[in-house]
Protein backbone atom coordinates (compact mmCIF):
# COMPACT_ATOMS: atom_id res chain seq x y z
CA UNK A 1 0.00 0.00 0.00
CA UNK A 2 0.96 3.50 -0.37
CA UNK A 3 2.45 5.45 2.64
CA UNK A 4 0.85 8.71 2.79
CA UNK A 5 2.01 9.53 6.70
CA UNK A 6 4.84 12.13 7.20
CA UNK A 7 6.69 9.99 9.59
CA UNK A 8 6.25 6.04 9.95
CA UNK A 9 8.49 3.61 11.99
CA UNK A 10 8.61 0.26 10.76
CA UNK A 11 10.07 -2.59 13.33
CA UNK A 12 12.15 -5.33 12.28
CA UNK A 13 13.90 -7.92 13.82
CA UNK A 14 14.25 -4.80 16.82
CA UNK A 15 15.61 -2.42 14.48
CA UNK A 16 13.36 0.39 13.78
CA UNK A 17 14.15 3.06 10.64
CA UNK A 18 12.01 6.00 10.26
CA UNK A 19 10.97 7.88 6.72
CA UNK A 20 12.09 11.28 7.41
CA UNK A 21 12.54 12.75 4.10
CA UNK A 22 9.41 12.15 0.77
CA UNK A 23 12.87 12.99 -1.50
CA UNK A 24 15.41 10.07 -1.71
CA UNK A 25 18.81 10.43 0.01
CA UNK A 26 22.20 8.60 0.02
CA UNK A 27 22.24 6.58 2.79
CA UNK A 28 23.87 7.65 6.49
CA UNK A 29 27.42 6.96 6.81
CA UNK A 30 28.03 7.02 3.00
CA UNK A 31 31.75 7.67 1.84
CA UNK A 32 32.89 8.12 -2.15
CA UNK A 33 37.28 8.48 -1.58
CA UNK A 34 37.19 9.05 2.03
CA UNK A 35 34.37 11.75 1.60
CA UNK A 36 31.01 12.00 3.17
CA UNK A 37 27.92 11.82 1.41
CA UNK A 38 25.65 10.55 3.73
CA UNK A 39 22.46 11.88 3.81
CA UNK A 40 22.91 14.30 0.49
CA UNK A 41 20.25 14.59 -2.42
CA UNK A 42 20.96 13.82 -5.93
CA UNK A 43 21.74 17.23 -6.51
CA UNK A 44 23.91 17.63 -3.73
CA UNK A 45 25.81 14.30 -4.72
CA UNK A 46 26.70 15.87 -7.61
CA UNK A 47 28.19 18.87 -6.35
CA UNK A 48 30.72 17.01 -4.01
CA UNK A 49 31.01 14.38 -6.30
CA UNK A 50 32.32 17.15 -9.16
CA UNK A 51 34.22 19.13 -6.21
CA UNK A 52 35.64 17.56 -3.25
CA UNK A 53 35.53 13.86 -4.92
CA UNK A 54 37.05 14.28 -7.98
CA UNK A 55 39.41 16.62 -6.06
CA UNK A 56 40.55 13.78 -3.88
CA UNK A 57 40.20 10.83 -6.34
CA UNK A 58 42.56 13.08 -9.34
CA UNK A 59 44.94 14.45 -6.98
CA UNK A 60 48.66 14.31 -7.92
CA UNK A 61 49.99 10.68 -7.99
CA UNK A 62 54.16 10.58 -6.87
CA UNK A 63 55.60 7.80 -8.36
CA UNK A 64 58.88 6.11 -7.31
CA UNK A 65 61.34 5.19 -9.87
CA UNK A 66 64.59 3.85 -9.42
CA UNK A 67 65.82 6.37 -7.54
CA UNK A 68 64.16 8.71 -8.62
CA UNK A 69 60.64 10.12 -7.73
CA UNK A 70 57.58 11.63 -10.57
CA UNK A 71 54.83 13.61 -9.71
CA UNK A 72 51.91 12.27 -12.01
CA UNK A 73 48.99 14.46 -12.39
CA UNK A 74 46.21 11.16 -13.78
CA UNK A 75 44.04 13.86 -15.86
CA UNK A 76 46.80 14.72 -17.86
CA UNK A 77 47.15 11.01 -18.63
CA UNK A 78 43.51 11.04 -19.24
CA UNK A 79 42.33 8.87 -15.98
CA UNK A 80 39.88 10.63 -14.94
CA UNK A 81 36.79 10.13 -12.01
CA UNK A 82 33.65 8.88 -13.72
CA UNK A 83 31.25 11.05 -11.76
CA UNK A 84 28.06 9.41 -13.84
CA UNK A 85 28.91 5.82 -13.13
CA UNK A 86 30.37 6.38 -9.80
CA UNK A 87 26.84 8.21 -8.83
CA UNK A 88 24.93 5.31 -10.63
CA UNK A 89 26.72 2.68 -8.19
CA UNK A 90 25.49 4.63 -4.82
CA UNK A 91 22.48 3.82 -3.39
CA UNK A 92 19.64 5.21 -2.17
CA UNK A 93 17.08 5.41 0.66
CA UNK A 94 13.84 6.81 1.87
CA UNK A 95 14.83 5.38 5.39
CA UNK A 96 17.11 6.21 8.28
CA UNK A 97 18.28 3.58 9.96
CA UNK A 98 19.81 4.72 13.70
CA UNK A 99 23.19 3.49 13.20
CA UNK A 100 24.18 2.75 9.81
CA UNK A 101 27.10 1.07 9.41
CA UNK A 102 29.84 3.27 7.57
CA UNK A 103 29.64 1.98 4.03
CA UNK A 104 32.64 2.70 1.21
CA UNK A 105 32.08 3.20 -2.48
CA UNK A 106 34.66 2.67 -4.70
CA UNK A 107 34.95 5.14 -7.40
CA UNK A 108 34.53 4.69 -11.25
CA UNK A 109 37.08 6.14 -13.17
CA UNK A 110 37.33 6.21 -17.19
CA UNK A 111 40.81 4.75 -18.17
CA UNK A 112 41.23 5.56 -22.03
CA UNK A 113 43.48 3.44 -23.94
CA UNK A 114 45.93 6.48 -25.13
CA UNK A 115 46.61 6.37 -20.62
CA UNK A 116 49.20 3.80 -21.43
CA UNK A 117 50.94 5.80 -24.56
CA UNK A 118 51.25 9.18 -22.59
CA UNK A 119 52.56 7.48 -19.20
CA UNK A 120 55.29 5.67 -21.50
CA UNK A 121 55.47 9.55 -23.06
CA UNK A 122 56.32 11.07 -19.20
CA UNK A 123 59.26 8.37 -18.14
CA UNK A 124 60.98 8.46 -21.47
CA UNK A 125 63.72 8.85 -19.43
CA UNK A 126 63.94 5.35 -17.95
CA UNK A 127 62.75 4.22 -20.97
CA UNK A 128 66.18 3.30 -22.67
CA UNK A 129 66.59 1.07 -25.63
CA UNK A 130 69.11 -1.52 -26.14
CA UNK A 131 72.32 -1.53 -28.19
CA UNK A 132 73.13 -4.62 -29.68
CA UNK A 133 76.29 -6.27 -30.17
CA UNK A 134 77.72 -6.55 -33.43
CA UNK A 135 80.67 -6.79 -34.90
CA UNK A 136 82.26 -5.20 -38.20
CA UNK A 137 84.77 -6.35 -40.47
CA UNK A 138 86.35 -3.90 -42.66
CA UNK A 139 87.48 -4.67 -46.61
CA UNK A 140 91.03 -5.81 -46.06
CA UNK A 141 94.02 -3.72 -47.23
CA UNK A 142 97.85 -4.28 -47.39
CA UNK A 143 99.40 -5.18 -44.09
CA UNK A 144 102.06 -8.37 -45.19
CA UNK A 145 103.15 -8.88 -48.59
CA UNK A 146 106.49 -10.41 -49.81
CA UNK A 147 108.88 -13.57 -50.52
CA UNK A 148 111.02 -13.17 -48.43
CA UNK A 149 111.34 -14.45 -44.67
CA UNK A 150 107.89 -12.49 -42.62
CA UNK A 151 106.49 -13.08 -39.50
CA UNK A 152 102.80 -11.76 -38.92
CA UNK A 153 101.11 -10.98 -35.06
CA UNK A 154 97.34 -11.34 -35.13
CA UNK A 155 95.90 -7.94 -34.14
CA UNK A 156 92.71 -6.22 -33.96
CA UNK A 157 93.10 -4.41 -37.04
CA UNK A 158 90.14 -3.34 -38.87
CA UNK A 159 87.64 -5.17 -36.47
CA UNK A 160 85.07 -2.86 -34.51
CA UNK A 161 83.55 -4.81 -32.05
CA UNK A 162 80.21 -2.78 -30.43
CA UNK A 163 79.39 -4.79 -26.97
CA UNK A 164 76.46 -3.86 -26.42
CA UNK A 165 74.17 -2.88 -23.50
CA UNK A 166 71.65 -3.83 -22.12
CA UNK A 167 68.04 -1.33 -21.91
CA UNK A 168 66.23 -0.40 -19.59
CA UNK A 169 61.70 -0.12 -19.96
CA UNK A 170 58.89 0.71 -17.31
CA UNK A 171 55.42 -1.24 -18.44
CA UNK A 172 53.30 1.51 -18.84
CA UNK A 173 50.27 -0.71 -19.01
CA UNK A 174 51.11 -2.03 -15.59
CA UNK A 175 51.81 1.97 -14.45
CA UNK A 176 48.45 2.91 -15.57
CA UNK A 177 47.11 -0.09 -13.67
CA UNK A 178 49.06 0.68 -10.41
CA UNK A 179 48.19 4.51 -10.60
CA UNK A 180 44.06 3.65 -11.53
CA UNK A 181 44.37 1.03 -8.12
CA UNK A 182 45.63 3.97 -6.03
CA UNK A 183 43.37 6.52 -7.29
CA UNK A 184 40.40 3.98 -6.07
CA UNK A 185 42.12 2.98 -2.98
CA UNK A 186 42.96 7.15 -1.77
CA UNK A 187 46.51 6.35 -2.13
CA UNK A 188 48.82 9.01 -3.53
CA UNK A 189 51.92 6.59 -3.77
CA UNK A 190 52.76 4.20 -6.04
CA UNK A 191 55.73 2.43 -7.27
CA UNK A 192 57.26 1.30 -10.98
CA UNK A 193 59.50 -1.01 -11.19
CA UNK A 194 62.50 -0.40 -14.33
CA UNK A 195 63.04 -3.95 -15.41
CA UNK A 196 66.54 -4.31 -17.70
CA UNK A 197 65.64 -5.40 -21.65
CA UNK A 198 68.88 -7.77 -22.58
CA UNK A 199 70.37 -6.29 -25.91
CA UNK A 200 70.65 -8.28 -28.90
CA UNK A 201 73.40 -9.56 -31.46
CA UNK A 202 72.85 -8.24 -35.05
CA UNK A 203 75.87 -10.54 -36.08
CA UNK A 204 75.08 -13.88 -33.91
CA UNK A 205 77.29 -15.78 -36.64
CA UNK A 206 80.87 -13.20 -35.98
CA UNK A 207 80.56 -14.02 -32.06
CA UNK A 208 83.59 -14.69 -31.24
CA UNK A 209 85.52 -12.57 -33.31
CA UNK A 210 87.53 -9.61 -33.00
CA UNK A 211 91.49 -9.91 -34.54
CA UNK A 212 92.84 -9.54 -38.13
CA UNK A 213 94.32 -13.16 -37.31
CA UNK A 214 96.01 -13.40 -41.24
CA UNK A 215 96.37 -11.41 -44.47
CA UNK A 216 98.60 -11.17 -47.40
CA UNK A 217 98.66 -9.30 -50.67
CA UNK A 218 99.23 -10.23 -53.76
CA UNK A 219 99.89 -8.34 -56.95
CA UNK A 220 99.85 -8.82 -60.60
CA UNK A 221 99.54 -6.63 -63.83
CA UNK A 222 96.60 -4.51 -64.59
CA UNK A 223 93.49 -5.59 -66.96
CA UNK A 224 94.51 -8.86 -68.56
CA UNK A 225 91.59 -11.49 -68.94
CA UNK A 226 93.42 -13.26 -66.00
CA UNK A 227 92.26 -10.11 -63.47
CA UNK A 228 88.62 -11.13 -64.52
CA UNK A 229 88.69 -14.57 -62.96
CA UNK A 230 90.37 -13.07 -59.82
CA UNK A 231 87.82 -10.34 -59.29
CA UNK A 232 85.29 -12.84 -59.84
CA UNK A 233 86.20 -15.55 -57.51
CA UNK A 234 87.04 -12.64 -54.87
CA UNK A 235 83.28 -11.34 -54.76
CA UNK A 236 82.24 -15.32 -54.47
CA UNK A 237 84.46 -15.72 -51.53
CA UNK A 238 84.26 -12.77 -50.18
CA UNK A 239 82.55 -13.21 -46.69
CA UNK A 240 82.95 -16.63 -46.28
CA UNK A 241 82.50 -17.89 -42.78
CA UNK A 242 84.65 -20.86 -41.49
CA UNK A 243 82.42 -22.14 -38.05
CA UNK A 244 84.51 -23.08 -34.91
CA UNK A 245 85.82 -26.77 -35.99
CA UNK A 246 84.94 -26.35 -39.39
CA UNK A 247 86.69 -26.71 -42.85
CA UNK A 248 86.85 -24.97 -45.97
CA UNK A 249 86.51 -26.06 -49.22
CA UNK A 250 88.33 -23.36 -51.95
CA UNK A 251 86.35 -25.39 -54.96
CA UNK A 252 83.30 -26.20 -52.86
CA UNK A 253 83.36 -22.73 -52.15
CA UNK A 254 84.03 -20.95 -55.69
CA UNK A 255 81.91 -23.66 -57.96
CA UNK A 256 83.05 -24.37 -60.98
CA UNK A 257 84.50 -21.65 -63.01
CA UNK A 258 82.49 -21.28 -66.15
CA UNK A 259 80.71 -18.66 -68.73
CA UNK A 260 77.73 -18.88 -67.32
CA UNK A 261 79.17 -18.07 -63.82
CA UNK A 262 80.69 -15.17 -64.71
CA UNK A 263 84.17 -16.32 -65.67
CA UNK A 264 86.77 -15.96 -68.93
CA UNK A 265 89.24 -17.91 -70.64
CA UNK A 266 92.74 -17.17 -69.75
CA UNK A 267 96.26 -18.68 -69.50
CA UNK A 268 96.43 -21.07 -66.98
CA UNK A 269 99.17 -23.84 -66.26
CA UNK A 270 97.96 -27.63 -67.12
CA UNK A 271 100.13 -30.50 -67.23
CA UNK A 272 103.60 -28.22 -67.43
CA UNK A 273 101.98 -25.68 -70.58
CA UNK A 274 99.83 -22.79 -70.59
CA UNK A 275 96.58 -23.58 -71.84
CA UNK A 276 93.65 -21.18 -72.26
CA UNK A 277 90.90 -22.55 -70.06
CA UNK A 278 87.90 -20.76 -67.66
CA UNK A 279 89.14 -19.49 -64.73
CA UNK A 280 92.61 -19.18 -65.61
CA UNK A 281 94.63 -16.86 -63.20
CA UNK A 282 92.63 -17.92 -60.06
CA UNK A 283 95.73 -19.43 -58.61
CA UNK A 284 96.38 -16.59 -57.62
CA UNK A 285 93.58 -15.95 -54.84
CA UNK A 286 94.57 -19.39 -53.92
CA UNK A 287 98.10 -18.07 -53.46
CA UNK A 288 96.65 -15.26 -51.41
CA UNK A 289 94.03 -17.09 -49.26
CA UNK A 290 96.89 -19.93 -48.48
CA UNK A 291 99.91 -17.15 -47.45
CA UNK A 292 96.29 -15.43 -44.95
CA UNK A 293 95.90 -19.00 -43.86
CA UNK A 294 99.81 -19.65 -43.25
CA UNK A 295 100.54 -16.22 -41.36
CA UNK A 296 96.75 -16.84 -39.23
CA UNK A 297 98.74 -20.32 -37.75
CA UNK A 298 95.30 -22.77 -39.40
CA UNK A 299 95.96 -25.95 -40.51
CA UNK A 300 95.81 -26.04 -43.87
CA UNK A 301 95.22 -29.58 -44.61
CA UNK A 302 95.21 -29.55 -48.84
CA UNK A 303 97.15 -27.45 -51.16
CA UNK A 304 99.28 -27.91 -54.49
CA UNK A 305 101.95 -25.48 -55.43
CA UNK A 306 102.28 -24.77 -59.09
CA UNK A 307 104.19 -27.48 -61.09
CA UNK A 308 106.16 -24.47 -62.68
CA UNK A 309 107.63 -21.41 -60.43
CA UNK A 310 105.72 -17.92 -61.08
CA UNK A 311 108.28 -15.36 -59.99
CA UNK A 312 105.16 -13.27 -58.62
CA UNK A 313 104.70 -15.75 -55.99
CA UNK A 314 106.66 -16.67 -53.04
CA UNK A 315 108.50 -19.94 -54.01
CA UNK A 316 107.09 -22.94 -51.92
CA UNK A 317 104.43 -20.71 -49.97
CA UNK A 318 101.75 -20.71 -53.09
CA UNK A 319 99.10 -22.59 -53.95
CA UNK A 320 97.64 -23.83 -57.59
CA UNK A 321 93.55 -24.61 -57.74
CA UNK A 322 91.62 -27.04 -59.95
CA UNK A 323 88.12 -27.49 -60.94
CA UNK A 324 87.91 -30.96 -58.95
CA UNK A 325 91.71 -31.84 -59.44
CA UNK A 326 93.59 -29.55 -57.33
CA UNK A 327 91.51 -27.96 -53.83
CA UNK A 328 92.88 -26.17 -50.71
CA UNK A 329 91.42 -27.15 -47.79
CA UNK A 330 91.58 -25.05 -44.53
CA UNK A 331 90.46 -26.56 -41.00
CA UNK A 332 89.70 -24.00 -38.17
CA UNK A 333 91.00 -25.06 -34.95
CA UNK A 334 90.11 -22.47 -33.26
CA UNK A 335 87.14 -21.73 -30.93
CA UNK A 336 85.83 -18.78 -33.31
CA UNK A 337 84.81 -18.15 -36.22
CA UNK A 338 87.07 -17.47 -39.29
CA UNK A 339 85.91 -14.89 -41.37
CA UNK A 340 87.41 -14.55 -45.14
CA UNK A 341 87.34 -10.96 -46.41
CA UNK A 342 88.72 -10.34 -49.74
CA UNK A 343 89.14 -6.40 -51.49
CA UNK A 344 90.80 -6.53 -54.90
CA UNK A 345 91.96 -4.02 -57.05
CA UNK A 346 93.05 -3.35 -60.86
CA UNK A 347 96.70 -4.58 -59.73
CA UNK A 348 96.39 -6.75 -56.93
CA UNK A 349 94.56 -8.96 -54.33
CA UNK A 350 94.47 -8.80 -50.27
CA UNK A 351 92.89 -11.91 -48.44
CA UNK A 352 92.40 -11.39 -45.20
CA UNK A 353 91.05 -13.80 -42.02
CA UNK A 354 89.24 -12.28 -39.22
CA UNK A 355 88.67 -14.11 -35.96
CA UNK A 356 90.42 -14.76 -32.46
CA UNK A 357 93.69 -16.62 -32.23
CA UNK A 358 94.91 -14.16 -28.85
CA UNK A 359 98.83 -13.41 -28.71
CA UNK A 360 99.70 -15.83 -31.63
CA UNK A 361 103.00 -14.77 -33.61
CA UNK A 362 103.73 -16.73 -36.66
CA UNK A 363 106.87 -16.51 -38.52
CA UNK A 364 107.80 -18.19 -41.90
CA UNK A 365 111.55 -18.65 -42.92
CA UNK A 366 112.50 -19.69 -46.59
CA UNK A 367 115.44 -21.52 -47.13
CA UNK A 368 118.03 -21.81 -49.86
CA UNK A 369 116.77 -22.69 -53.79
CA UNK A 370 118.30 -26.24 -54.38
CA UNK A 371 118.72 -26.20 -58.44
CA UNK A 372 117.14 -29.74 -59.88
CA UNK A 373 117.12 -29.97 -63.47
CA UNK A 374 115.67 -27.02 -65.16
CA UNK A 375 113.79 -25.75 -61.73
CA UNK A 376 115.12 -25.90 -58.09
CA UNK A 377 113.50 -27.74 -54.64
CA UNK A 378 113.02 -25.15 -51.95
CA UNK A 379 111.79 -25.73 -48.28
CA UNK A 380 109.64 -23.39 -46.18
CA UNK A 381 108.99 -23.52 -42.43
CA UNK A 382 106.38 -22.12 -40.31
CA UNK A 383 106.77 -21.73 -36.35
CA UNK A 384 103.72 -20.33 -34.63
CA UNK A 385 104.24 -18.92 -30.72
CA UNK A 386 101.43 -18.51 -28.54
CA UNK A 387 101.17 -16.53 -25.20
CA UNK A 388 105.36 -16.57 -25.64
CA UNK A 389 105.70 -20.22 -26.28
CA UNK A 390 106.35 -22.61 -29.32
CA UNK A 391 103.54 -24.38 -30.09
CA UNK A 392 104.18 -25.81 -33.52
CA UNK A 393 106.27 -26.02 -36.73
CA UNK A 394 104.88 -26.83 -40.27
CA UNK A 395 107.63 -27.48 -43.12
CA UNK A 396 106.59 -27.12 -46.69
CA UNK A 397 108.64 -28.63 -49.44
CA UNK A 398 108.91 -28.40 -52.93
CA UNK A 399 110.39 -29.15 -56.64
CA UNK A 400 109.18 -26.74 -59.53
CA UNK A 401 110.26 -28.58 -63.03
CA UNK A 402 111.18 -25.39 -64.09
CA UNK A 403 110.22 -21.52 -64.21
CA UNK A 404 106.99 -20.37 -65.86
Amino acid sequence: MLVTAAVLVLAAGGSAAVLVRPSQTVPANTFVAGVAVGGQSDEQLTTTLEGRVRDKVEQVVTAKVASSVVRLHPADLGIRLDVAATRAGIGHSWLRWPKPARHDVTPVLVVPASARTALAERLAEFQQKPRNRSVTLASPRKVLDGKEDLSYTASRRGVTVEVGRAGSAVDAAAGVRSISEAMRAGRTGVTFAVTATEAGDDTPKLAGVDQLIGTFTTYHPCCAPRVTNIDRISEIVDGTIIPPGGTFSLNDTAGERTAARGFVAAPAIVEGELQDQFGGGVSQFSTTLFNAAWFAGLDIRTHQPHSLYISRYPPGREATLDWRAIDQIIHNPTDAPVVIRVHSTPTGITVALYGHTGNRIVDSVTGPRRPVGTGFAIQVRRTITQDGKETGTDTLNWTYQGLD
